[in-house]
């Protein structure tokens, strides 16, 4: 019995010792289930590494990023050159998708409500206050029988986000009295409304909310069945959000990024000039240190291998995959940054 006893302690200690190494993530709550889905298949798939990722945040994903007390952060807001060599840091896009207007109005359908900025700005400094607005139903006035008579229930991100950055970035671009207040920004603060920790906890508000209105990602609004606004393009005309919209403003941020650079990848693709792009399409970014280390090259063979075998999950999620162009010039900085041998 000593002797077993002794074989099974061995065993297990020989197993811990040769078990997978795991890499910590945390950052963008936008990213967070495209991260959960890759990290599971690809140590399903006998990849070298397990993948724990924290979705907290993209402004406390970079900090922790910086602060290397995660091995990769990630973040929706573009990074400047700048600000990523202070920080000894690169980034690279790993998929694209949407953020989106999504309400919980009784009567009103996904994709029938009509909004723009000047109406989503007014909203969000409390100058437009309840949902029968003039404003709002003479954008609506096929819905003016049908819109409930409710106060409007704005949320918003409580801590810092890229969700934020990319909702404050269109409002910034397409509204004088937001650019003149708040402005472009992770975080917001002194606002009407409820500020909510984390998307997965705005879309639990919102639908327990008559007369609410969030910006959240069409990911997460979709599978909640929450009913999402339509926005104009730049020239004017309304579109839903869709697949397809979010695909045409990610093929045509692809074909304006320069292919092989290793410098910042900094791309945005709100407010873009495509007319069949959703105007609140964003990129997601992971931050891995500037020099190559073990971790480096563990995080590369778990993205590579979600470049060539995760588009299918990505679209299942509501993202859309990197276009294969991008792929190809994000591979090729992996190999300038870091030499690409160690990719299998």
């Amino acid at each position: 019995m000593v002797r077993a006893g002794l074989r099974i302690a061995l065993c297990f200690l020989m197993s811990a010792a040769h078990a997978a190494p795991v890499l910590r993530g945390a950052g963008s709550t936008f990213a967070e289930p495209l991260y959960h889905r890759w990290g599971s298949s690809f140590q399903g798939d006998g990849g070298s590494v397990g993948i724990e990722y924290s979705g907290v945040g993209s402004g406390e994903g970079i900090r922790r990023a910086e602060a290397h007390t995660v091995e990769f952060g990630a973040s929706d807001e573009p990074l400047s050159q700048t600000q990523l060599d202070a920080k000894g840091m690169r980034q690279f896009p790993i998929a694209m998708g949407a953020i989106v207007p999504a309400v919980n109005l009784q009567g009103i359908g996904d994709g029938q409500l009509k909004l723009n900025a000047t109406i989503l700005a007014k909203i969000y400094l409390g100058q437009i206050k309840r949902w029968r607005d003039p404003a709002i139903l003479a954008l609506n006035g096929d819905l003016a029988n049908r819109m409930p008579d409710l106060p409007i229930m704005p949320i918003r991100r409580s801590e810092s986000s890229g969700s934020t950055f990319v909702f404050t970035y269109y409002l910034t671009a397409n509204s004088e009295a937001w650019k003149a207040g708040p402005g472009t920004a992770k975080q917001l603060s002194s606002l009407p409304g409820a500020a909510i920790e984390g998307s997965k906890g705005v879309v639990e508000a919102t639908k327990r909310t008559p007369g609410a209105i969030a910006y959240v990602d069409f990911g997460r609004a979709r599978q909640a069945g929450l009913s999402v606004a339509q926005l104009p393009n730049r020239f004017g005309d309304f579109m839903k959000a869709s697949d397809e919209s979010i695909r045409a403003a990610a093929k045509f941020a692809a074909e304006k990024s320069v292919y092989g650079r290793t410098q910042d990848f900094y791309m945005i693709l709100t407010n873009s000039d495509t007319y069949d792009g959703w105007p609140m399409a964003t990129a997601t970014f992971v931050l891995l240190p500037a020099k190559r280390t073990e971790n480096v090259v563990h995080a590369l063979e778990f993205l590579n291998w979600s470049f060539k075998n995760g588009d299918g999950a990505a679209k299942d999620l509501g993202y859309v995959p990197l276009p294969d162009l991008l792929k190809v010039g994000v591979r090729k900085a992996w190999s300038q940054t870091y030499g690409y041998k160690m990719l299998r």
